[in-house]
């Protein structure tokens, strides 16, 4: 891991980044250092490169046709694109929470214990443990508790699928967490756990969360990154991205101007 000068090990490194899907390019030379442990939003116009940018960290952007990558991408240490790179490892290692609920058409059980049992081989007292406590770091054992051996996850709320979802990630214990709009199709309530749930979790994962409310960005990271049209036009401290930025662009859309 690098050190920075305020001492804060950086798990993620990236370095002259350009993304291209097929002649349109995506992300344009972006550079920067993610914290260890700390929450890191992602903020910018619609169709800036916020979630290109997250999906390329753990190859979710490998499938789709003509995209092509350039650059370095350093996750602990090591290269994702290396040639023959574990890829089970990384999602291991690095978690992913869609903007839409997508929980498995199956028990809220099974759906946290497929992936204990797939990358670990648990099974019994053990993978109970773990589906246990993923339910309770999601915030949803007390909710579930009673039925969650019978009860289908589309059958949950929408903010109840949304935590299964974080459980489901969370019980394969991952390092990093990627959140790309996670509470964008859920009401207040709902959300108000989410961005309770991330605060809790930062103290052991580093997460990073793309989001287009700005008052959420604010409330919940202690790092911003400012994209516009493919670049990274600002990355720092997020108190300061909201109240003295360097950019002129970045008052502007923080201040609600455009965007």
């Amino acid at each position: 891991m690098i050190e920075t000068a305020t001492s804060t090990p950086v798990v993620i490194g990236v370095r002259g980044l350009n993304v291209f899907y097929g002649e349109k390019q995506a992300l344009k030379n972006i550079s920067a250092e993610i914290h260890e442990k700390k929450v890191t939003t992602l903020i910018g116009p619609s169709g800036c490169g916020k979630s290109t940018f997250l999906r390329t960290l753990n190859r979710m952007n490998d499938r789709i046709e003509g995209i092509r990558i350039e650059g370095d991408i350093q996750i602990a240490g090591e290269d994702p694109y290396a040639k023959g790179a574990d890829l089970l490892a990384l999602r291991r290692r690095v978690g992913m929470v869609f903007q839409k609920p997508n929980p498995f058409p199956m028990t809220i059980y099974e759906n946290v214990a497929m992936g204990p049992k797939m990358h670990y081989g648990l099974r019994g007292k053990q993978l109970d443990e773990v589906v246990e406590e993923a339910l309770r770091e999601a915030a949803l054992w007390d909710e579930v508790k009673d039925d969650f051996r019978k009860k289908n996850g589309l059958n949950l709320s929408g903010g109840q699928q949304q935590r299964l979802c974080i459980a489901r990630m969370l019980a394969v214990r991952p390092e990093i967490i990627l959140m790309d709009e996670p509470c964008s199709a859920l009401d207040p309530i709902s959300t108000a756990k989410v961005e309770e749930l991330i605060g809790q979790l930062s103290g052991a994962h580093t997460l990073l969360v793309v989001t287009h409310n700005l008052q959420q960005a604010e409330r919940i990271s202690d790092y911003t990154a400012f994209f516009m049209f493919g670049e990274l036009v600002e990355h720092g401290h997020s108190k300061a991205i909201f109240t003295d930025p360097v950019h002129r662009s970045t008052q502007d859309y923080v201040s609600g101007r455009f965007g």
